[in-house]
């Protein structure tokens, strides 16, 4: 997710001014509650060009007990399950209708993976949080100002690791495979579509089929750009700021600033446009309107497939204005809006992007 939210953020940062970073403090505090999960590693060989990586869907964690805690099967081998509207302050998880949760150190980036939360640290490694531990299970590559650190579909997670390789874990099994790229430090994934993974080096835009370990070099040219993928549904976005969904339902055309989300079932899709945050139907191209209640909005998260999550800043439309972001779940079907919840000074949203550098 880059452009119009990172801008944002930062600027937002910019006025707080950076809180004091103790490093030491957050790696002896991560050091004692994490222990190291055993891994399958498969290795590959990919040909790979520099451009922003985007957002990714996030599906997963928060979900109220039962039988089958809510999942429904989608065709990419994910999980289409409820979310709550969730962020994080420090080492605090935050979720509405739930209690706080330490989650043992101080987060930097982070998304859901079913039920745990994937994470990294300020020394960027990347820790599983399973519900009362935390599991070490490798580094991210640092990255480019505002491109993803992690991206998520339902349980699986990947990222850009240290000596161009790429790694897809799945947070359900614990297993991960790894993909070398030519990438000579300039690897970033841009998508993730349960086992398939796209991303960029400068050999191209790829696909990896992480079970058959089947590269694909889809563009040489590193122009045409996976921004999102959901059950072989994908957003393709050019570094003219044109995009397109191109999927089994046909192909829609929108402008974007570079950051796109489909939602579970691929019938809409959250972008931002000329510094604005839309929704649309991806059947009709249509415009859907939400009664956020805020001048400036943007639809950035599914929680699932009819519920948004929507960061609102900037003022309302009641006239009194505030300074503080406000997250707040819209119902896509209706345009109706939850009550907005205010965000501290300082926090991380679960889009797999560390916000206030």
């Amino acid at each position: 997710m880059t452009g119009l939210l990172t801008d944002v953020m930062h600027d937002y940062a910019d006025r707080l001014g950076p809180p004091p970073v103790d490093l030491e403090a957050i790696t002896r505090d991560g050091d004692r509650r994490v222990r190291h999960r055993r891994t399958a590693l498969v290795g590959g060989i990919a040909a790979a060009a520099v451009v922003v990586a985007a957002g990714s869907a996030l599906l997963g964690g928060g979900r109220a007990p039962g039988p089958d805690g809510g999942r429904a099967d989608v065709a990419d081998g994910t999980d289409a399950a409820p979310v709550a509207l969730s962020w994080v302050e420090g080492s605090t998880l935050r979720r509405v209708g739930s209690p706080d949760v330490d989650l043992g150190v101080d987060v930097r980036a982070w998304v859901w993976a079913g039920d745990d939360i994937v994470l990294t640290d300020a020394a960027r490694r990347v820790l599983v949080w399973t519900g009362d531990d935390l599991e070490l299970v490798g580094t991210v590559a640092a990255p480019r100002a505002d491109d993803a650190e992690l991206v998520a579909d339902g349980t699986r997670v990947a990222w850009a690791a240290p000596g161009d390789r790429v790694v897809h874990l799945d947070a359900s099994t614990g297993e991960q495979k790894e993909l070398g790229t030519a990438g000579e430090r300039d690897t970033r994934v841009t998508a993730l579509d349960g086992d398939m993974v796209y991303g960029v080096d400068r050999g191209g835009v790829f696909s990896w089929d992480t079970r058959s370990q089947e590269v694909e070099v889809l563009d040489p040219t590193g122009e045409q750009v996976v921004i999102d993928a959901e059950a072989a549904t994908l957003v393709i976005a050019d570094r003219r700021r044109r995009a397109r969904v191109s999927g089994p339902a046909g192909e829609l055309t929108f402008t974007t600033d570079s950051f796109a989300n489909l939602s579970p079932d691929g019938t809409h899709l959250v972008s931002e446009t000329d510094d604005e945050g839309v929704l649309l139907d991806t059947t009709t191209g249509e415009r859907v309107a939400l009664e956020t209640g805020y001048a400036w909005a943007l639809p950035f998260q599914w929680l699932d497939s009819d519920t948004v999550a929507v960061l609102a800043f900037s003022g309302s439309l009641s006239g009194v204005e505030e300074d503080r972001p406000h997250l707040l779940n819209c119902a896509v079907s209706t345009g109706a809006c939850a009550p907005s919840q205010s965000l501290a000074a300082q926090f991380q949203l679960p889009v797999g992007i560390h916000f206030g550098d």
